[in-house]
């Protein structure tokens, strides 16, 4: 019997110096975010096409600031908002998984490049929003509510969120938000912001660099300054395209272009257009493999806004632009109690690129408002993307859109 309590003395004293550990939290599912910022990337990136001419967004920060309204979106319109941005199976932890991919980002050193992104709120001073829903703006987007005099003096307050959103896209971002943007209906405007900077890994020859024609079309063709490098790059082709990945010295970051094959109407651009897919491009690019390409392509600026407000709702969410959307998980007894919903969703969009590196910029602002395989080296492959082309920033680990692009006419 003294064995026994000696015994049994002796398990709860080591469960008690040594307790079982705890199950390790799940790690968010950052592959699942990515593959849902891409599915929408190209949604948008097909009502966008549809209008012509050239196409240049941050599908990412498209999807970062709508995430942060759908945390405070309840009931139908949650449902609706998740379907139209690919969160539908995901649920709350989405937003865990959203804001580890904006700490990776932002965790990058400096010395390697610049990829940065923010968020911030600001909120009529007549508002509040729920707890929770202020915690996890801070917890999961690093979003701070500063407070906003929208009734008064809401022009003023225009400026100023224009002036933060330059300052965060080191002035590529400016006037976001126009006039007629926010009114004295609004109570509170969320924004994303990202800035990206980087060399290329291996960069172009300025002495290289010539003026030769860009087609614009079968007989139509302009002088482009047109970068020059022959070496071994990722390269992949299928029955629509030719396929490039560029890399960036920001391990990880590629620019990726998909170069329509010729015929005789011209390209192949819309065909492409109809067979991009997101499962598509994944795809395509672990298809790709090393060959030594002789790439042209033109160094280009271009500069893009849109009110996306209309796209939003032909893609499916249209309650949150109605007096029936439902956003009380975000504000807390508006106003005497109109509901809320959302009034507008503007993006902004930068890009310039040389020989030397890539810089990229955009800003996203919504406001709510009151009711009222190695391949062995062949002969050099040619890639000239002289004719319009489909281009992204992607991260290669999670294959996340940071950017994407149509180029029409550089």
């Amino acid at each position: 019997m003294r064995y026994v309590l000696c015994l049994l003395f002796a398990c709860f004293l080591l469960a008690a110096l040594f307790p079982p550990a705890r199950a390790a939290a799940a790690e968010p599912d950052v592959d699942d975010a990515a593959s849902a910022v891409n599915a929408f990337a190209i949604d948008i990136y097909r009502q966008l096409a549809a209008e012509g001419g050239n196409i240049f967004f941050s599908p990412y920060s498209i999807s970062s600031a709508l995430a942060m309204t759908y945390a405070g979106a309840r009931g139908e319109t949650a449902e609706e908002m998740a379907d139209v941005l690919h969160f539908t199976g995901l649920g709350q932890d989405v937003h865990a998984a959203m804001g580890a991919l904006q700490h990776r980002f932002n965790a990058i050193p400096e010395e390697m490049g610049s990829l940065n992104i923010a968020n911030r709120l600001w909120l009529d001073k007549r508002e509040n929003l729920t707890p929770d829903f202020m915690a996890l703006m801070k917890e999961f987007y690093g979003a701070d509510a500063g407070v906003a005099d929208f009734l008064n003096d809401y022009d003023t307050e225009r400026v100023k969120i224009n002036d933060w959103v330059a300052r965060e896209t080191r002035d590529r971002i400016r006037d976001l938000l126009q006039e007629g943007n926010v009114t004295p209906e609004t109570i509170l405007v969320l924004v994303n912001a990202i800035y990206f900077n980087a060399a290329w890994q291996v960069p172009f020859d300025r002495l290289l660099t010539r003026d030769e024609p860009f087609r614009t079309g079968r007989d139509e063709q302009h002088d482009v300054p047109m970068m020059n490098q022959t070496r071994f790059f990722r390269y992949g082709e299928n029955s629509y395209a030719q396929l490039i990945k560029i890399p960036y010295e920001i391990p990880g970051l590629s620019m990726l272009i998909l170069l329509p094959r010729e015929n005789e109407d011209f390209t192949q651009m819309e065909e492409l257009e109809k067979q991009l897919t997101h499962e598509a491009l994944a795809s395509w690019r672990a298809d790709m493999g090393f060959s030594r390409v002789t790439l042209r392509m033109p160094r280009f600026r271009d500069e893009q806004r849109y009110a996306l407000g209309d796209v939003l709702q032909r893609l499916g969410m249209n309650l949150a632009f109605t007096a029936s959307a439902d956003f009380s998980g975000m504000v807390k007894e508006p106003r005497g109690g109109p509901p809320v919903h959302m009034d507008f969703v503007v993006h902004k969009a930068f890009i310039e690129l040389d020989e030397e590196r890539t810089e990229a910029a955009a800003a996203t602002g919504i406001g709510i408002s009151v009711t009222s395989a190695r391949i062995e080296p062949e002969p050099v492959i040619e890639f000239n993307a002289d004719r319009p082309f489909i281009y992204f920033i992607i991260d290669e680990e999670t294959g996340l859109i940071l950017f994407m692009g149509r180029m029409e006419q550089p």
